[in-house]
């Protein structure tokens, strides 16, 4: 305590757990979104699962294939996807091999993992304004399936959205490894798994 009653030692457990706060809602607004990402498509899956069974079960037992089940199934392979870029970046499911680390030494590796990082998120952040461009032609460039006529353009926006997240979620795990690494785990380890992304 100091002479003017100010306790240091207090002030920075109060920042500390304003940080910590902080954190807990940024953590759990990831959650939320990966959440919001893996019901919209799990349904897709479910749903190109009875296209696909309705679809067999009609040219195997009936003879004639379901009008419009190739288009319904390729939409729903798209919702699919848009959901699982955000999973598998949430979860750490995107295959990586780090043949750096084994010979460049942890200075190297942090600098790779920065470059890395860089350029997911470039990459992702470019797809998305390019998928939200094409999205935007819809009809009057013919972006429509062959049998149902199904436009693509929400399509388009849900895979444009999932590669906007992705960049966002690479872009945070930019900035949080160097506070990873400080508390100990190798590599930023744990900022990769349970609170990765």
């Amino acid at each position: 305590m100091t002479e003017n009653g100010h306790n240091p030692d207090r002030d920075r457990t109060g920042v500390r757990d304003a940080d910590r706060d902080r954190s807990g809602v940024r953590a759990a607004a990831r959650r939320a979104l990966t959440a919001a990402f893996a019901i919209v498509g799990g349904a897709a899956l479910l749903l190109l699962l009875g296209v696909t069974v309705a679809e067999v079960v009609a040219r195997h037992l009936m003879g004639f294939s379901l009008l419009g089940a190739e288009d319904l199934a390729t939409m729903c392979l798209t919702v699919f996807v848009a959901g699982a870029v955000v999973c598998a970046a949430r979860e750490g499911g995107h295959v990586s091999v780090d043949l750096i680390g084994r010979f460049g030494g942890r200075r190297l590796t942090r600098a790779t993992d920065v470059l890395s990082g860089l350029l997911g998120t470039g990459a992702a952040a470019a797809a998305a304004v390019a998928l939200f461009a094409k999205g935007g032609c819809g009809v009057e460039c013919g972006e429509v399936t062959g049998s149902l006529a199904i436009v693509h353009t929400p399509f388009y926006y849900a895979l444009a959205l999932s590669m906007a997240t992705l960049s966002l979620l690479l872009a945070s795990r930019i900035i949080r490894a160097p506070a990873a690494r400080g508390e100990g785990g190798p590599r930023g380890e744990a900022d990769q798994r349970g609170e990765g992304t």
